[in-house]
């Protein structure tokens, strides 16, 4: 589990018809596996079965905005797919798949076609990919009407040539940021803009039953007592860009300086909130201080943690003999953002602990450094058991604790 969760941590980042039924209640169940947490769809219009619909799992990412699948033409010559749980989307099938005409609609990208509908590009940096059509596709979600469910129409991306490198179950990407391509801004008429979350840890126990639910608009909890922090958007880019400051061991602030953290050109510096990406990167001159702190805290708090090698992204770890301890000693992390906003991360979700050989303990701080100039990524693992509401409209984020375990 561990291993499947380092290898898929890289970051994920990149570059309409709404509804035919009045109901403003919709959800999306969200299944973490070892890696990630994946959005459950139900897509597409087949007659003659039951049920009517064919069921995929997307990796669920608030760092891009399109949503995509392989779909059927993948497997055609020159053509390339990955190999995913299923078989890829029979868009030929399905009677409510519509491609989209070459350069007639908004969401077309501008004199990019396949012959004669739309297409897209999108890579993200750990080197997955997808190329294909843009169409119109039907959506069956969960929603107040348990009888009937809900249906939305939008846009997706057909995938022809697909690559994901860290494969965990998903056939694609659920896009959720800020571009006009992300499911929330295709469905404002449900969402109002809005939508929240709350994220089990990844590496806790027994989270394969521990699903949650995206929700949207007025069904997303009450923002009493919560942080508000406010979330930026910069020109061309979908990602949530927010405003780190510094960050805390055990309360105690280690006055790094703010511009370790800002933003200096398009996909250079700043800090953005991701669930795209499993762990948390920040930048390395910042990273360099938190580390050097992280080391002297633990020296004295832990005479048993000796220092080992690095675990694939995770660059600060020990090993520590029998008899266990868990999380004992280990301190809490927090993040300081502008206006007075924290986020606090308790010891099992700041540090990643599993059996390692001979009966030993292996413990990895779950940040890491970034490339020199890259964006700081506050990852999946540092947002669980917290609730998130974004408002869109208003560009605020809320957040606060939560056991998401319990599905608020």
């Amino acid at each position: 589990m561990i291993q499947r969760l380092l290898q898929s941590s890289r970051p994920k980042r990149n570059p309409s018809n709404n509804t035919s039924v009045d109901l403003k209640v919709i959800r999306i169940v969200l299944k973490p596996t070892n890696s990630a947490y994946l959005a459950k769809i139900n897509l597409g219009t087949f007659s003659g079965q039951q049920p009517t619909y064919k069921e995929y799992h997307l990796h669920f990412d608030t760092g891009s905005s399109l949503i995509w699948l392989q779909c059927e033409d993948c497997a055609k010559p020159g053509n390339w797919c990955f190999q995913q749980s299923g078989v890829p989307y029979p868009n030929r099938r399905s009677t409510s798949y519509e491609p989209l005409p070459c350069d007639d609609h908004s969401l077309c990208i501008p004199g990019k076609c396949i012959g004669a509908h739309c297409s897209y590009d999108v890579e993200y940096d750990e080197g997955s990919y997808s190329h294909g059509i843009l169409a119109f596709e039907t959506l069956k979600l969960e929603s107040s009407d348990q009888q009937r469910g809900e249906t939305v129409r939008v846009v997706i991306g057909c995938g022809h040539q697909n690559e994901i490198v860290e494969f965990t179950e998903e056939a694609g990407v659920f896009g959720m940021g800020w571009s006009a391509h992300s499911f929330v801004n295709q469905v404002t008429r449900h969402s109002e803009g809005r939508f929240s979350y709350c994220l089990p840890p990844l590496t806790s126990d027994g989270y394969p039953q521990a699903s949650t639910v995206l929700r949207f608009g007025f069904d997303a909890p009450r923002i009493t007592s919560m942080h508000r922090l406010p979330i930026r958007k910069h020109a061309g880019e979908s990602h949530y860009y927010i405003d780190l400051q510094d960050i805390s061991i055990n309360r105690r602030r280690l006055n790094i300086p703010s511009a370790y953290f800002a933003r200096t050109g398009p996909n250079k510096g700043g800090c953005i909130i991701d669930t795209g990406t499993s762990f948390t990167y920040i930048s390395r001159p910042a990273y360099n201080i938190l580390k050097q702190q992280m080391m002297q805290h633990l020296a004295t708090a832990d005479s048993s943690l000796q220092i080992a090698r690095s675990r694939r992204q995770l660059d600060l770890c020990y090993k520590r003999n029998p008899p266990l301890k868990g999380y004992n000693h280990l301190p809490t992390v927090t993040f300081h953002f502008a206006g007075g906003a924290n986020l606090m991360l308790q010891r099992d979700i700041a540090f990643i602990l599993w059996s390692g050989n001979r009966g030993r303990e292996i413990v990895c701080m779950g940040i890491t450094p970034t490339d020199e100039d890259d964006v700081s990524i506050i990852g999946a693992q540092s947002q669980a058991n917290h609730v998130f509401v974004f408002n869109l409209p208003a560009h605020v984020l809320y957040f606060g604790p939560r056991n998401c375990l319990r599905n608020p």
